[in-house]
């Protein structure tokens, strides 16, 4: 009589679309994580040197007037779609909710700090491209 040998099932694999979103996700969320948390960490000295940087950026001037809350919260949402490309990442849907929640309220940080001045239709559009695919692999997710 032979052994049968039993494999467990992977589940479904990972789509390249999904993986494509996620590396692109891990870059920009991670390299915002790391220069938020970098300027909230270092708010005084960091804000000084970035006002004699782009002192002639008058666009940059929301930000370089920005409180140290606003970068806090940008590092603690940045944080938090990181973490939710990582669970997407591994096909969990928490991760999907995770990533769009965190970058919906990313969207309304500028309103609630600079009266909406600074939220580009380039980040809107990116956001929501990001968030529509995403979702298009939900049902792969589990």
């Amino acid at each position: 009589m032979e052994e049968q040998i039993l494999i467990p099932d992977p589940g479904p694999k990972r789509p390249p679309l999904l993986t494509i979103l996620c590396i692109l996700t891990f870059i920009g969320s991670g390299m915002g994580f790391i220069g938020f948390m970098g300027v909230a960490l270092k708010y005084e000295a960091t804000i000084e040197a970035l006002k004699v940087i782009y002192a002639d950026f008058p666009e940059a001037s929301y930000l370089l007037n920005a409180p140290h809350k606003f970068f806090v919260i940008a590092t603690i949402l940045m944080g938090a779609s990181l973490l939710g490309a990582i669970f997407m990442w591994n096909l969990k849907k928490i991760g999907f909710h995770i990533y769009a929640s965190a970058q919906i309220i990313y969207l309304i940080l500028p309103f609630i700090f600079f009266n909406g001045e600074a939220n580009p239709l380039l980040n809107v559009i990116t956001t929501a491209l990001f968030v529509y695919l995403y979702a298009r692999n939900l049902p792969i997710m589990r």
